[in-house]
């Protein structure tokens, strides 16, 4: 994940452009009017982190956490190999690499060796369900987020922001 956050973030940055034309639609070029910042990227980025990913390595007979984890790493997939490529007119995004690749084959590996459908119940899907939906709105749409976002203070660099090429 730290890769991913880096390729995003980062080299080549970029995301946070991306991320507002994608997911919200805005053409806006001034960074400083997204309601976007580092505080409130790092919040979300991080927080998704610990919530989807940690705490099912500190938590592994929790089975709906492991499978909440794992939907969220196809989800990863799904969004920076076909969803950003496709709204942007693109051939790459921020964090497609990292996140196609390794992520891609975590989940693939974990699917097609660990996977054990006979243990799980009904339950366990719902509530992975649930708790993937939970902690994305929670890190990244809940008020807590804009909040941070408004904070003065954490602005975005110009490569954090439109990555190498603006």
């Amino acid at each position: 994940m730290l890769l991913h956050f880096y390729e995003e973030f980062g080299f080549p940055g970029g995301f946070p452009h991306m991320g507002v034309k994608v997911l919200l639609g805005s053409d806006e070029p001034d960074s400083t009017k997204w309601h976007c910042n580092n505080l409130n990227s790092m919040f979300g980025s991080w927080m998704a982190l610990l919530l989807l990913y940690i705490a099912p390595l500190f938590l592994p007979s929790v089975r709906f956490l492991t499978l909440s984890a794992m939907m969220f790493l196809f989800a990863e997939v799904l969004m920076h190999l076909v969803l950003f490529n496709v709204r942007q007119r693109s051939l790459y995004n921020p964090g497609m690499v990292t996140g196609v690749v390794l992520m891609g084959l975590i989940g693939l590996y974990y699917f097609t060796s660990v996977f054990d459908a006979s243990v799980l119940v009904w339950r366990d899907w719902v509530l992975a369900v649930v708790w993937f939906v939970a902690v994305f709105v929670f890190c990244f749409r809940s008020p807590l987020y804009w909040k941070l976002g408004d904070v003065p203070g954490y602005p975005l660099g110009e490569r954090t922001a439109f990555g190498l090429v603006r």
